[in-house]
């Protein structure tokens, strides 16, 4: 494998010196735009629990605690790489036990069953494997009234979008209304589908009954 597709393997799966860079760069401005505009369509109240699903370099995990001074933060990520970068970030907030960052995939999170106010999922789903069985670990989570959101740069209809899914490699891009429909057949209600066609960016959030 020459060096350039090491690279772009290093966005499905994060490892040692060249994947600490990647998941580095997931909390530039790039990520930040989707993050922000995405979480605005969500209302998090300041004592809310929430949790992050594939954290990465864990930026939105510290932009959600910013958002819940009085509640408490859970990153979750598979990749070791991942995982020295999420704490590294979140420092401070781990040390006044606000914060944790964990080990663990989407198909079978280390999180209490109804713990969580609001998960998130940012830039993940594309890897999820056995996609319906980690919505049913969301699911499984989150406290009844609890939501879900999940944010994609890619609405699956950009050209860009579409290279990058190639260049990567087992990645598959979801339309909005695929992941609406997803979430229903998880047992989500109140859907809400949010698209920017300007930037290609989604945004899909389902309540728990």
């Amino acid at each position: 494998m020459n060096l350039l597709n090491k690279y772009y393997a290093n966005f499905r799966h994060p490892k040692g010196r060249l994947g600490r860079h990647v998941v580095k760069a997931m909390n530039g401005k790039r990520h930040a735009a989707l993050a922000e505009w995405a979480l605005s369509h969500l209302v998090l109240k300041e004592d809310d629990d929430v949790l992050d699903i594939g954290c990465g370099g864990g930026a939105n995990v510290a932009r959600m605690l910013e958002m819940c001074p009085k509640g408490t933060a859970i990153g979750v990520d598979f990749a070791p790489a991942a995982i020295q970068v999420a704490s590294a970030y979140n420092s401070k907030a781990i040390l006044k036990d606000r914060c944790r960052i964990v080990g663990g995939n989407a198909k079978m999170l280390p999180v209490i069953k109804e713990s969580i106010d609001v998960a998130t999922a940012f830039e993940t789903v594309y890897y999820w494997p056995a996609f319906n069985e980690c919505l049913a670990e969301a699911f499984r989570v989150l406290r009844p009234g609890g939501h879900l959101l999940i944010a994609n740069e890619s609405d699956g209809f950009d050209e860009e979008g579409q290279k990058w899914a190639k260049r990567i490699g087992h990645m598959y891009i979801y339309k909005a209304d695929e992941l609406k429909e997803h979430l229903a057949k998880a047992g989500f209600i109140n859907i809400e589908v949010h698209h920017d066609p300007a930037t290609h960016h989604i945004c899909v959030i389902g309540q728990k009954p």
